[in-house]
């Protein structure tokens, strides 16, 4: 295993900086539709809440923004670092850029998932942008020596097995954040994952963005509200052996 090859206790260290996460914003917009007055919605939205697995106690107090990652195993193929038995890990950029192409990418797989072809040729998504600070002494620092002797099975676009083994050994030691190479975005661009909320230096996030976002079968373009950039992500440009890989 890595943690072992790498005598990742040795590793442990401070990890300090700011992240950024990309979500759809259209949550509440969705409940206000189905009702007629905002105290309907309100109501609507707390009987939603009680349906909801419960937030783990390190999580209670924060955002929804913050705390929600932690409340929901992962999917059915697990995350990277987290099988489909353990909690919850939050997942962020340590860029835009990084956070972007990796938002990219996933919106691509819910094109291709989807049961029956897309309604239209482009699906368009309100998203926001939010960055919180984090900061911890138990970190670690995947992209760097001795971990990043194994940068092919720690990005690895098929399969997860050896990163999820080291994702529960850093959960064992006590680690509650570590850096990591982002295995979609172009160049050397970074992910950071939580596994401690502990490690949010705010119970919200500190800045926040709108942005718009066009999929199709062939791209992913994001614009933030305001601006004149394009933010382009071809679907070749994630492909393996011809085709989108799927999460492991």
């Amino acid at each position: 295993m890595i943690w072992q090859a790498c005598n990742g206790e040795q590793h442990i260290t401070s990890l300090s900086g700011t992240l950024f996460r990309l979500v759809e914003s259209q949550e509440q917009a969705a409940t206000l539709s189905l009702v007629d007055t905002l105290q309907e919605q309100a109501l609507l939205e707390q009987l939603l809440e009680q349906t909801k697995p419960p937030v783990p106690p390190p999580a209670e107090g924060l955002h929804y923004l913050l705390k929600t990652p932690f409340r929901y195993p992962p999917l059915k193929w697990g995350s990277r670092f987290g099988s489909v038995y353990e909690p919850g890990i939050f997942y962020a950029g340590c860029t835009v850029a990084a956070t972007l192409a990796e938002s990219a990418y996933y919106r691509l797989i819910f094109w291709q998932s989807m049961p029956a072809p897309a309604p239209k040729p482009i699906l368009r998504n309100a998203h926001t942008l939010f960055s919180v600070r984090y900061q911890t002494k138990r970190g670690i620092v995947l992209h760097q020596p001795p971990f990043s002797q194994h940068q092919a099975m720690l990005t690895s676009k098929t399969d997860y097995q050896h990163t999820q083994q080291l994702g529960s050994a850093m959960r064992s030691a006590g680690v509650d954040a570590f850096e990591y190479q982002s295995a979609r975005a172009a160049g050397n661009e970074y992910c950071i994952g939580l596994f401690n909320p502990s490690a949010f230096t705010t119970n919200q996030p500190e800045h926040s963005s709108q942005w718009l976002c066009e999929l199709s079968a062939q791209q992913v373009v994001f614009k933030q509200h305001g601006e004149t950039q394009l933010h382009s992500f071809s679907a070749e440009q994630f492909w393996l052996e011809g085709k989108l890989p799927l999460p492991a």
